[in-house]
């Protein structure tokens, strides 16, 4: 009696550190996705970016299995994105002169390890409301790692690379998008048309 109680004891605690170690998956949040400004970001009180961009969509993410593994949704990186935008005073209140699109082609992620790199692959189309002319149009691919110090849980280091894997990428964006609204000389301006492309080019690519 006393090894069979010695033997489920030693059971439950197996259980109990399996559960610890692998827990469940969770999204991506949405705060940990935001860019916060920084002072090469900072735009131009006359910028044709100063709240005209609107946001009009995301595709591409995924919903998270709790028993499977953490994605990164559409809503969050939407609203990770909306939010970004907002912190560069980029987001319009209203139909602003540019609309963006953005499409998360591709999450790279590990099946397992110590550290864990995930690569996300976003494309982003911005046009101009009046003349649909395209005035970027980037497919950006960024890498994240977490390492095993920011978080014991398997799960949780998968879920802090997504995070860091699409808040580098929204990162890139925005210094893309914010260098081809300026002149050669720096000086703030009207974005340069991107070449050869329209929205109608967009739709059949």
């Amino acid at each position: 009696m006393k090894r069979s109680r010695q033997r489920l004891c030693r059971y439950a605690l197996v259980f109990a550190g399996l559960a610890a170690v692998s827990g469940c998956a969770s999204p991506a949040r949405e705060s940990a996705m935001v860019v916060d400004v920084a002072p090469q970001h900072v735009i131009a009180e006359d910028s044709s970016l100063l709240q005209s961009v609107d946001l009009q969509g995301v595709s591409g993410g995924e919903s998270t299995n709790p028993l499977w593994t953490s994605e990164i949704g559409n809503p969050e990186f939407e609203k990770a994105l909306r939010n970004s935008l907002a912190n560069h005073a980029m987001l319009a209140k209203g139909d602003g002169r540019f609309v963006l699109v953005a499409t998360l082609q591709k999450v790279d992620q590990p099946f397992f390890g110590a550290s864990m790199t995930v690569t996300a692959t976003v494309r982003y189309v911005v046009t101009e409301r009046a003349t649909s002319e395209v005035y970027f149009d980037e497919t950006i691919t960024r890498p994240y790692t977490a390492k095993f110090s920011d978080s014991f849980l398997g799960v949780e280091r998968l879920r802090l690379a997504n995070e860091g894997a699409a808040r580098v990428n929204i990162e890139a964006f925005i210094d893309g998008v914010i260098a081809r609204s300026k002149r050669p000389d720096g000086a703030s301006s009207g974005l340069a048309p991107w070449p050869g492309l329209s929205i109608a080019q967009i739709e059949v690519r």
